[in-house]
């Protein structure tokens, strides 16, 4: 409708331009019907059509910004200064000769009625209103815009019907010339688009709505104004022929028009009524739509609803708080223990008579003592399968409590078994580990006490006896042989010093500050000169700063120093490299030989390596032994630090 008015509204006022410009032209070349149709009408005065030029123009640019929207005021001020001029003139105030100062001399020889064509007063203040209704358009007051046109198209309805029944007192104000014809045209047309330009706003906007009031109000308007004007005619016509007094002619015409305005409110109510009609089953169509969707959605909920419970990795339900009976179990229930959904729900008591027999008093009680005070819980028993397996169940429990009371149980119940087994694995690896570091350990102190029986026997026991024999021989003698005490004074200081080294191996050596690396030194200084071997050792220079935990320290200690045994019986080495150093949080041995080597596969299980492995596994380490026949022996440690 909006677009249609707009339409209207410019067609309208192009036709007022085409008017007028035909008018002016008619002057220009004195021609009469032009100017004013027929001999015995009015003229259009030459500034009356200058009058709608300026009001045309300034309609055409009312949508415009910037500077055209200042010279569209102004052409409507320009009309407004025109009309005051003329009423000034109308009421001898001050003529200033406006309605004159085009065609002068024509104006003045064109007479209607002995009176020249001069701007009728009621064409005046039709211009006033106008003007003043242009500028509140412009202004964007549209309601009081429309107020002030709609007189406009009042007086240009007046001259129109007043041509039509041809009495000139309908139009005659006083002593004045009647307005032209066209001039009446041209107010209709303008007051038209003045009402439609902005149809959205002010009173007009009830006629062009698109609701059933707009629609029966532009249905009924030309009929409106039609009708009147009809039978207007036909009574004035009567009156005049004198075939009936005007009493009846009166009556007639009062009655016609009761008819008349009959039919149109019956028509309005027909129009309403059709149109509310249509509206109330659209209504009823939208209504029954929009019931279909939420149906539709909420069917599509639920399937997602129970879509999502089925494909949860675990038995998704719920029960009554109180009965313990389920009211929904997903379907995963049947893909793990192999019951269908219908027995949890049909049979009262399915959950407690399919839980494994020593779990099924307690999990049932402590389900219901807790339900009971209304807290959330969780718990771990196992049920029997269809097919005989025991499975392992986390049952999360949520309670609902209405009215202080528990109402609903909802929970999930988890299949755990695979944990449980994983955990029983574990459980069984490490007393097999804790087994095995047991039997590592005491076969290591058996190792250790075979190794000082037999470094007491072989060597210093053997040394002792030797002893003993020169000082037998020293008594047999009763005299003092020099070379005698001397050896035994040699075999004593070669007793005291495997004493002394038997002892140093035994005993845990003093980790201070720099105590691991002095002691090392120590260990490898004590290895390299009696045994002819050479041995590098190369600790991290920011080895300080690590910090190592002194249990950590003497871990590597002995383990350095079982390797470095296991070289000097078994390697037939020569050169050996120790190598300590720290990466990515990991302390790392490297230990490397250069001797005969053996099969890791074959010999790789002495009791000297489980140990070294048995202390690398206490601290949570990776120990790796590379070597083969004729390729030495590489043995490296990693800890955590």
């Amino acid at each position: 409708m909006n677009r249609i008015s707009f339409y209207l509204t410019r067609a309208s006022a192009i036709i007022v331009i085409a008017i007028v410009l035909l008018v002016l032209w008619g002057w220009q070349q004195d021609n009469l019907f032009l100017k004013q149709i027929m001999p015995e009408m009015v003229a259009m005065n030459p500034m009356t059509a200058i009058a709608f030029l300026f009001s045309s123009f300034s309609f055409l640019l009312s949508q415009e910004k910037g500077y055209k929207l200042v010279v569209a005021k102004s052409l409507a001020i320009l009309v407004i200064i025109i009309a005051v001029l003329r009423l000034l003139a109308v009421i001898d105030l001050y003529d200033l000769g406006i309605d004159r100062l085009l065609f002068t001399n024509e104006v003045q020889s064109t007479l209607y009625k002995g009176e020249a064509n001069y701007m009728v007063a009621h064409a005046a203040a039709g211009f006033l209103l106008v003007g003043t209704s242009l500028l509140l358009l412009l202004s964007n007051r549209i309601e009081a815009s429309q107020w002030i046109a709609l007189p406009v198209n009042g007086l240009g309805i007046l001259s129109v019907i007043g041509y039509i029944y041809h009495l000139s007192s309908n139009y005659l104000i006083t002593s004045f010339t009647p307005m032209a014809f066209h001039t009446g045209i041209c107010f209709m047309l303008f007051s038209m688009a003045l009402l439609l330009a902005k149809s959205r706003r002010g009173f007009v906007a009830e006629i062009t709505n698109m609701h059933a009031g707009g629609k029966a109000a532009r249905l009924l308007l030309p009929a409106l104004v039609i009708i009147p004007v009809v039978l207007g005619y036909y009574v004035l016509t009567g009156m005049l022929r004198e075939r009936f007094s005007v009493v009846v002619w009166v009556s007639l015409f009062v009655c016609a028009v009761i008819f008349m305005f009959g039919v149109l409110i019956w028509a309005t109510a027909y129009i309403i009524n059709k149109s509310e009609i249509k509206r109330l089953q659209e209504k009823r169509i939208a209504e029954e739509q929009r019931r279909q969707l939420v149906e539709y959605k909420f069917k599509q909920s639920q399937e997602r609803y129970y879509t999502l419970m089925n494909s949860v990795d675990g038995i998704v339900w719920e029960a009554d708080a109180l009965t313990m009976e389920f009211t929904f179990v997903s379907k995963q229930a049947e893909r793990m223990l192999g019951y269908p959904v219908e027995r949890w729900i049909n049979e009262p008591n399915f959950w407690a008579h399919h839980i494994y027999e020593e779990d099924r008093t307690w999990a049932v009680n402590y389900c219901a003592q807790s339900t009971s005070e209304g807290k959330s819980h969780q718990f771990e028993y196992r049920m029997i399968a269809a097919d005989g397996r025991i499975l392992w169940l986390r049952d999360i429990v949520a309670v609902s409590v209405e009215d202080g009371k528990p109402s609903k149980l909802s929970g999930i119940m988890v299949d755990i078994t695979e944990q449980r087994q994983l955990e029983k694995n574990l459980q069984e690896k490490e007393l097999s580990q804790q087994k095995l570091i047991t039997e590592i350990t005491i076969l290591a102190q058996e190792k250790e006490r075979n190794e000082l029986g037999l470094e007491l026997h072989d060597n210093i026991n053997q040394l002792l006896s030797v002893v003993k024999l020169y000082l037998g021989v020293a008594k047999t003698e009763k005299t003092f042989n020099e070379e005698i005490i001397e050896r035994c004074y040699l075999h004593l200081e070669e007793a005291m010093q495997d004493i002394r080294k038997l002892s140093h191996s035994l005993v845990a050596p003093s980790l201070g500050h720099n105590g691991l690396t002095e002691a090392l030194e120590d260990l490898v200084e004590s290895v390299q000169e009696p045994n002819k071997l050479s041995v590098q050792l190369l600790v991290d220079k920011n080895y300080d700063a690590l910090q190592v935990d002194k249990n950590k320290e003497l871990m590597i200690y002995r383990i350095v120093q079982e390797q470095l045994n296991n070289i000097l019986k078994y390697a037939k080495a020569t050169e050996v490299t120790i190598r300590l150093q720290e990466t990515d949080n990991h302390l790392i041995l490297f230990i490397h030989d250069n001797g005969v080597g053996f099969d890791v596969q074959q010999q790789g299980n002495g009791i000297g390596l489980k140990n070294i492995n048995s202390r690398v596994n206490f601290y949570s380490g990776k120990m790796q032994l590379a070597s083969a026949p004729g390729e030495g022996c590489t043995l490296e440690v990693s800890i955590p630090n």
